[in-house]
């Protein structure tokens, strides 16, 4: 859990409503340690984007589900040429990581 001394009241409701409500208590700590709502964790569902093992893995599941290509089609050329690693990086320029944790800047 994120530290609890360093939590305001405020954001220690916030984050027990969202983990009643469902949400990953990691990814929440996770949005908490990255400060992206500061007190105010109401964003924390639109910018969660998931768990991925790498920002390469992210960004191949981000061009995905932007695609109509069938995952057969996204294994053709020229899509297995593609630099994932640099496409990381300009896709991280909108989104944020902590403990592999992805949130959209919003």
């Amino acid at each position: 859990m994120a530290d609890e001394k360093e939590l305001s009241e405020e954001t220690k409701a916030a984050r027990e409503a969202l983990i009643e409500g469902g949400a990953d208590a990691e990814a929440v700590d996770a949005y908490i340690k990255l400060g992206i709502g500061d007190d105010d964790l109401s964003d924390f569902e639109e910018a969660y984007q998931g768990k991925y093992a790498s920002d390469e893995e992210f960004a191949q599941e981000q061009a995905d589900a932007t695609t109509s290509l069938s995952s057969k089609e996204f294994q053709a050329w020229p899509h297995y040429c593609i630099d994932w690693e640099w496409a990381a990086r300009e896709l991280m320029m909108d989104y944020s990581e902590e403990g592999r944790y992805y949130f959209r800047n919003l």
